[in-house]
């Protein structure tokens, strides 16, 4: 009898088109589901989009057109990101599809008809953006949004409620017996501490959101969107209409949500399937969110990662790999194009690609490409098959708990060995008749590591490991042979060929000048102020100046305090241009300065204005150079700027 294996994604919502957050959740997901494949399981793979909800209509009456047309048109953007990122999902849901209003409007009368749903009256506390009512005691200061930290607003009305709180006990019970079933265990302890405050009654329905699936039988209500969202998962299981693929995959489901999303995963959703009669998910597995080079991901900011343009840039295999070897699964990370192209020239191109290429050029240039399986292994044989045999039963272990980044750790140390072996072996000194049988013995040795890195790498890297197993001369895929086959010696002959290089290194230093170009053309839209009309403008006061003197300020490393004559009066402004001019460089300059800029005190000296000035980089992004502006005629000072 076979295994079943059900992993998801959230489904996404359509407020924006696809960034990192959204591939990372989705590859995450295909990266299990490959790997359970691999391991003899019948995997069902499950992504999508949510698109019902008061801010789709918001944004659909903004944009003057219909709500379904605009779900339809950024949906397909999620859709469209899916090959890009080499997902093998097996089904793409949208909450607006008739399938799925059908099995919540069926869900939500089995639940109203059985007493766990009941009509009543709502007041609280209101979140628009999150379409959640949020508990006073969970507010953030100032009546503010505890998950995305925006005001609140008061909300009376008419609304169905579904029983949660006589649910608060047997679902702790349900996870006091079944530890794993949320992960990291830190999420775990954070759900279960919630339960044992208890729990209040959720209200699933709004009078005032139109752009919803209708109550059945009470249609002045629409059901609410998590109510809505959550499903899902049952409607791709085909709950009321194939109860063979739910009798399959129920309750072999596994979640991989964001953590702002945890609760309505772990609290509301298994409460409503203890309801139905339900085992609640096998596991609800929490990974962590990005930022950019240390600042969070925002659009007022342009620093978005889209993940079209860095697989276009460096490569789907490349990029599915850093997201996995960046940081451990479930723990906040840091994107950095830098670091990608740095651990593409170490991991990649270094140890796994110089690795194949080192092999296969040896085994064609002195056996032709054969290497047949040895009849005896030496002692360093024996250490690195046995490093194979430890990292196959590691890799495993790490994989099914999600860790990836530790299995991808343990993978790579003994690629790591393999090149290390090589040095040791010098196989390019056996290469004479009377050493066949142990160059023979080496050649295969290195052969057998690749082959297991191959299937190593397949869950992350599916092509790289593809042509791994093709320049080796073996049949079929890694993913089509699967773990069964992570047996050291079981190929009884290689027959190599070599190929293009696997991950071509990358030149730094053009990098480095090729990054600075790509960022100094996005600074035109990024960097760009709101419009301002021609009153604003001529508040300003710019007026021709010259430095009189310059001084440096005690405790101040940036800071000059410079002496101004403006023609008709003298000041003194602080300016941050230290390390760019000596003194002497500066006195006498003429600059443009803003003069009627309120006084400011900086390190105790009171500065009246400030000089104009342009700064850019350096092509590797690591200098910063200054231009004071200044008029190019000999314009008398105090003379106004237009």
């Amino acid at each position: 009898m076979s295994k079943s294996f059900y992993i998801t994604t959230p489904i996404y919502y359509v407020n924006d088109i696809p960034h990192i957050g959204h591939a990372y959740t989705t590859i995450a997901a295909d990266v299990m589901a490959r790997f359970k494949r691999m391991s003899g399981y019948d995997v069902f793979f499950l992504t999508g989009t949510d698109e019902h909800g008061q801010k789709v209509a918001q944004a659909a009456a903004a944009k003057g057109v219909d709500p379904q047309k605009l779900t339809d048109g950024l949906s397909e953007k999620f859709r469209e990101l899916l090959p890009v990122i080499g997902a093998s999902n097996d089904d793409f849901i949208r909450t607006t599809q008739e399938r799925h209003i059908k099995t919540v409007q069926a869900i939500f009368q089995k639940l109203l008809a059985q007493g766990d749903i009941y009509k009543g009256t709502y007041k609280g506390l209101y979140c628009v953006p999150c379409e959640a009512y949020v508990p006073e005691s969970s507010a953030g200061e100032g009546r503010t949004c505890p998950d995305c930290g925006r005001p609140l607003i008061e909300m009376e009305e008419e609304s169905y409620f579904l029983r949660t709180s006589a649910w608060a006990d047997k679902l702790l019970a349900f996870y006091e017996a079944n530890p794993n079933a949320i992960g990291p265990q830190q999420r775990y302890n954070e759900v279960v501490s919630f339960l044992r405050g208890g729990l209040k009654d959720q209200s699933i329905s709004r009078t005032t959101v139109k752009w919803a699936i209708p109550v059945p039988g009470d249609e002045r209500h629409t059901i609410y969107v998590w109510f809505d969202a959550l499903i899902n998962y049952l409607t791709a299981c085909g709950y009321g209409t194939d109860q063979k693929k739910m009798d399959a995959f129920w309750p072999e489901v596994n979640h991989l949500v964001g953590k702002d999303i945890i609760r309505f995963h772990c609290i509301i959703w298994p409460i409503m399937l203890m309801m139905l009669g339900l085992t609640p998910p096998k596991q609800v597995f929490s990974h962590g969110w990005w930022t950019v080079e240390g600042e969070k991901m925002s659009k007022s900011k342009g620093n978005a990662v889209n993940p079209h343009e860095m697989i276009g840039r460096y490569g789907r295999d490349a990029f599915r790999y850093f997201l996995f070897r960046q940081m451990p699964f479930g723990l906040d990370g840091d994107f950095s194009e830098e670091a990608l192209a740095k651990q593409i020239n170490s991991d990649l191109a270094n140890d796994l690609g110089n690795l194949l290429s080192r092999t296969v050029t040896m085994a064609v240039k002195y056996q032709e490409g054969v290497v047949a399986a040895p009849q005896k292994r030496e002692a360093l044989d024996e250490e690195v098959a046995a490093l194979g045999a430890k990292t196959a039963e590691e890799y495993r272990s790490l994989m099914d708990g999600y860790g990836f980044e530790d299995a991808l750790k343990a993978l790579w140390s003994l690629i790591s060995r393999a090149n290390k072996y090589i040095d040791e072996t010098m196989p390019w000194k056996l290469s004479g008749p009377e050493n066949a049988e142990r160059l023979n013995q080496v050649l295969y040795t290195l052969c057998e590591v690749l082959r297991l890195s191959a299937l190593g790498v397949a869950p992350f890297m599916p092509e790289s490991a593809n042509r791994i197993w093709e320049q080796l001369g073996l049949a079929g895929s890694p993913e089509s042979v699967g773990w069964e086959s992570w047996k050291w010696g079981g190929v009884e002959e290689y027959r190599t060929h070599r190929g293009d290089a696997l991950f071509p290194r990358i030149d730094m230093v053009q990098w480095a000048k090729d990054k600075a170009a790509r960022d100094a053309a996005k600074l035109g839209p990024t960097d760009r102020e709101p419009e301002i009309s021609i009153d604003d403008f001529s508040k300003i006061e710019l007026r021709v100046a010259q430095i009189v003197s310059v001084e440096p300020i005690q405790r101040a490393k940036k800071l000059y305090k410079l002496t101004i004559d403006l023609g008709f009066e003298k000041r003194v402004i602080a300016s941050s241009i230290k390390e760019f001019y000596t003194p002497e460089q500066l006195t006498g300059r003429r600059i443009i300065v803003v003069a009627n800029l309120k006084p400011a005190v900086m390190c105790g000296v009171e500065s009246k204005g400030m000089l104009l000035a342009a700064s850019v980089r350096t092509p590797d992004g690591k200098k910063e150079t200054l231009s004071l502006l200044a008029p190019v005629e000999d314009i008398p000072l105090g003379t106004r700027v237009h």
